[in-house]
Formats: C-alpha cells, structure tokens, sequence
C-alpha cells in the first residue's frame, strides 16, 4: 500500500480543504498548468494502490489553488471537495474509520503550524511532502527547516518556489541530517523523492540513549560497554554514519531527579533529548511513543542473595537422602535385635566386628557370620567412598543455604524485597496477596559510577528485569572470592515482550526496524548473545578450584575429623588401660597382707633372745 502524499505552500493560512483523487488531469489551457501537471504526476505515482486522499491545507485565494477549485467544482476528472475546515477548526474534525488519511497537504511549513498541523486526525508523517512558497522564501533558514521536517519525522519531502507573475518553479531536496537543501531539475524531482533515502546517511547525527545499571543485554565491565544490544548499537552507528553520546542520570538534574528510572526515561523521551530507549522492558504511553518489537520476551524476576551455611559441621550429618538413612538404620537394628533374639544363631556382634574388627586369635567364625559380614563390609566401604566424594564436593561447591525457588518461601525467610518505584504498579497485584511479603520502595538510583554491589544490598531480595539477572549471576564479577552471590528465584513476577522505545514521529524507527530484522534473520543477533562473555559456559579452571579458601575449609573439616579422632582414640585408649591395669592392681592389693605376716615372722625370729643372735656392742 502506497503511502499518501502531502503538500504545503507557505502562505497565511485561513482555510483547509481534502479532496479524494485518482488522477489531476493537467490544465493546459491555464498558465498553472504545469504546477497542476508536477502535483499530477507525484500524485499519479504515489496513489497507483493506496487509498489515501490528497489534501490541500492552505489559503483558497491563490492564482493556481483557485485553478485545482474550479475544476472540482466541475465534478470532472473524478475528484471533488469533500472537507473544508479554516484554521482552528481543522483541529476539531473527528477521525473516521471510513475516510483515508491525507495524501496531498497543502499548509506552512513554519513550527507552529506543523504542530497544529500534526493534530489533525488525517495528517500523517509517513505521507510524502511537497511544499509550496508562492512568491515568497521562508522566513526559517535551511537549517531550521530541516529541523523541524526530521522532528516531526517527515522524511520524504520536497521544496517548491512557486512565481504567480511567471508561472514557473524551482524544485529542492531537504537533506535532512546534513542540514543543507540541494537543487534539483523538475523531471529528476519524482526519482529524488522517491528513491533518495534520508535515514540511509546521518552524517555525523548523534545518537543519545539514557544509560543505567538495569538495562538487558547491556552492561559495563572493567570500564567497557559490551552486550549484544550494545553491538547493535555500533553496527547501527558504522552503517549510518553516525556517532553516539550516552545520556547519565544525576542527582544535579533537579527536573529528574528520581529513583524511577523509567519516569526518566519516558521524561527524556517527551523532551527529545534521547533518540530512543534500550530499557526492552520499558513501560510507555502508547498515544506518545512507538514500540519496535523484538520478537523475544523477557520478565521481572527476583535477585536473592545467598546465605552462608551457618553451621556446615552439622551439614555434614545429611550428605545422602533420608531413605538411605532409614536403609542404614534398620540394617543395623536388626543386627540387634538378632543378637538380642537369637543369640546362638547371630552370635556374632557384627556392628563392632565392621567397625573395630576382632583379634586374631578369637577370629574363628562360621561361614554364615562371614557371608553376613561380607555384605556388610561391602556396604560400609559404598557408603564410605560415597561419603567421602560427597563431603569433597560438599566443601568445595556447597557454601550456602538451598536456593528459595516461590514467593511464598521468600516471605517466608523473611527477607524483605526492595523495588524501584517503575516496577511497583506492575507487581502490586502479586505482592499485596502475600502479606508476610515485606516491601521497599527504593530511594535510590544507579548512576555510572554506581556499581552492582553498591546497587544491590545483599540485606535484600531485588527486582531485576531476568535477562539482566541471568547475566550478573554467571558473570565474572559474581564469581571474584569477594563479591557477594545471588541468584535467580524461580518464580517470575510477568512476562513481557521486549522492544526498544521511540518516540512517536521518530524518522530513524523505520532504519532501526530494518537493521533488527536484517541481524535477527541472518543470525548474527542470536551469535552476539552466544559470544556474550555473560552468557558463555563457564568452566572452572584448576586455580580456581584449589583456591586457598576451599582448601582451608576442607582443611578445617579435616582437622576437626582428626580432633574427634584423637579424643575417641585417647578415650579408647584410657579406656583400655583402665581395664589392663585393674586385675593387676587387684593381684597386688590381695597379694599384701601374706608379705607383710612373713615379713613379720622374719623380723621375730631374727630378734633379740633368739637362738644364734649376737648383739653389737657400743
């Protein structure tokens, strides 16, 4: 479908009229013949399968408007008036679903009047343009009208100079972002507007985008900019002749000075002062701005951070699953309850006989006790070496509390969500139906020297657009000994197409929409985010497996092992002498009192009167 065409004549305006055309057949017999003929044949090509009218915006008292009205009047050539409106009643008439939009204006091509003019329901900025100066030049430099023609996203358009004493005009072409008006000849006009292409070169056109911490596929590392949406960015730039300058939010800007980013967003939107938002998630009025879909879609989730185990020790009792528990602790029940029931059968303890083994020399057991403790060897050497590569992994991955997975459970906890004031209304209907929910409001914001750690206080849980959060979770700076950890709660609070945001008359959203399909159908978006550094496998390397703080907790466990070791062993031990050394000293204590009776009987017969005692003399 052909788009519409529009022209405008600078003159006074008093008047607006539409006429509905398939054809304006040249008046050869008036002087404004080849006006009407140049109108005819951009008209003829333009309408060839669109529906679109053309409609004349001007004064009706000029030489050749007066010409195009008369031969309405006749009803002849199969057009005719069918609107008629003068100054500010032009912006009272009503859209109607079965009238076309304008496809030839005629008005002023001053500011004020394209403002009023781009109020209008049937004026469109996708119509092609040619305006008409009757005896006159515009007041605005070229400068100043190829600014306000690319502000109100009119892209195909050209320039007559119209003289009422000798009936000629001279047609130019508006290069739009060289700021500059090139003279053409008449019969290369149609070609040069139809085939010339402004947003193809911008020449040097700086692009402006609001930068902050929350946008998707876009992020700062080391002091660089990467991200896929940041490399559509470059290649847009490289093709369109173009350079960029980002746009910082700072608490000096007392006009947006707001926790809400995305009200400053939309702020900078309505004043122009960005060409278009990266935020894919970015909320907006759709009477104010356009949307260039990007076929995917992406959602709000919620940033946990992870909590330390407090009490790993005690982690370590719960290894292997509760039934395998329940396994080993009727196995070991029932070799009681054999021993206690059947004592001549299960004579054997075959618990101490696993665990401490017997002497050799009492070691005499009957095939069945050795098939029984064959099969409980094997299965305590399993669960041994199981054990002991699950408390190897355990130690060195296994740092923190199980990951939170509904909300619910993050209500649970007790941690409380902190959200920016932008994505409170569309999680508030989510959030209000959990009452243990705590939530805050942000009061803060991320500038560019703002980074992710001071952004996000591990005291709280965080809302966070989930690409983003995918990204800042595998990412390297997440992985720094350092750096607090977070993840991911299962549980998204919405879905949402992802787009970039344009304000609407924005010329550059056609070449935008063109680069986007190109890049996605060729595959080359798709590669930008395999090769994303955020979204590539990440494989640790031997150093970082062996860092000293994984050693040093196994080293930790090791040495508490070896603690529990030794006091067992002492208690063994002291155990063991204690029962060595009672038959003895029992031994000696009955031993006693028979040395002492001979020792005295000794004495007696060795003493004084007795037979062969000889006493010393002084």
């Amino acid at each position: 479908m052909k788009l519409p065409v529009v022209v405008f004549v600078l003159l006074s305006v008093s008047n607006t009229f539409a006429l509905s055309t398939t054809s304006l057949a040249p008046i050869r017999a008036n002087p404004w013949s080849g006006v009407v003929t140049f109108f005819d044949e951009i008209l003829r090509y333009q309408l060839r399968e669109s529906v679109g009218g053309a409609c004349f915006f001007g004064p009706p008292n000029t030489s050749w408007w007066q010409t195009v009205r008369e031969r309405s009047k006749m009803g002849r050539d199969g057009f005719r008036v069918f609107r008629l409106c003068d100054g500010a009643e032009c912006l009272k008439m009503k859209d109607s679903p079965r009238e076309t939009q304008c496809a030839l204006v005629v008005a002023n091509v001053v500011k004020q009047q394209m403002e009023q003019l781009s109020r209008v329901p049937y004026w469109t900025h996708l119509a092609v343009h040619l305006l008409v100066w009757e005896d006159s030049r515009p007041l605005e430099g070229e400068r100043q009208i190829t600014s306000i023609l690319a502000t109100f996203g009119v892209t195909r358009v050209l320039l007559l100079s119209v003289d009422s004493k000798t009936h000629r005009f001279s047609v130019q072409l508006p290069v739009l972002f060289e700021r500059k008006m090139a003279s053409i000849d008449q019969s290369q006009a149609r070609r040069s507007l139809f085939e010339f292409n402004q947003v193809a070169n911008l020449h040097g056109f700086r692009y402006q985008t609001l930068y902050y911490t929350l946008v998707p596929y876009l992020y700062r590392y080391d002091g660089v900019f990467g991200g896929s949406d940041y490399r559509f960015l470059e290649t847009v730039l490289a093709h369109q002749n173009a350079t960029h300058q980002w746009i910082y939010h700072v608490s000096t800007d007392s006009t947006l000075n707001s926790s809400d980013l995305h009200y400053v967003d939309r702020k900078l939107l309505r004043a122009k002062r960005v060409a278009f938002s990266l935020n894919r998630l970015l909320l907006s009025d759709a009477n104010d701005t356009v949307k260039l879909y990007l076929n995917t879609f992406d959602g709000t989730c919620v940033l946990v951070p992870r909590k330390p185990l407090q009490t790993f020790i005690l982690k370590l009792w719960e290894p292997f699953s509760q039934h395998l528990w329940y396994t080993v602790l009727a196995i070991l029940m029932a070799a009681i309850l054999g021993n206690l029931v059947a004592p001549r059968l299960f004579a054997v303890n075959y618990i101490l006989a696993v665990l401490f083994g017997s002497k050799l020399v009492d070691y005499r057991l009957r095939a069945f006790d050795r098939a029984v403790l064959s099969v409980l060897d094997v299965l305590v050497f399993l669960l041994k070496e199981a054990y002991t590569a699950k408390i190897i992994t355990y130690m060195i991955q296994t740092k923190y509390e199980p990951e939170l997975e509904t909300l619910e459970q993050l209500a649970s906890s007790g941690l409380a969500l902190k959200v920016s004031p932008g994505d409170y209304p569309s999680i508030r209907e989510r959030v209000q139906y959990l009452p243990h929910l705590r939530t805050i409001i942000r009061d803060d914001y991320s500038s560019f020297n703002t980074s992710w750690r001071e952004y996000f206080h591990p005291s709280f849980a965080h809302v966070v657009p989930c690409s983003y959060g995918r990204a800042l979770v595998i990412s390297d700076e997440m992985h720094e000994p350092d750096a607090p950890q977070y993840y991911l709660l299962h549980e998204k609070l919405r879905i949402l197409p992802e787009a970039f945001t344009f304000l609407k008359r924005n010329p550059l959203v056609g070449r935008l929409r063109f680069f986007v399909r190109s890049l996605s159908e060729t595959g080359i978006y798709g590669s930008w985010f395999r090769q994303d550094h955020y979204a590539q496998d990440r494989t640790l390397a031997l150093d970082e497996i062996l860092r000293f703080e994984n050693l040093a907790s196994l080293f930790y466990v090791l040495l508490v092992g070896y603690a529990a070791a030794i006091a067992v062993f002492a208690i063994e031990f002291g155990v063991s002498y204690g029962r060595a050394r009672a038959p003895q000293t029992a031994a000696k204590q009955r031993a006693n009192p028979s040395q002492c009776a001979s020792k005295m009987a000794r004495f007696a017969r060795s003493g004084p009167g007795a037979p062969g005692h000889v006493t010393e003399l002084p």
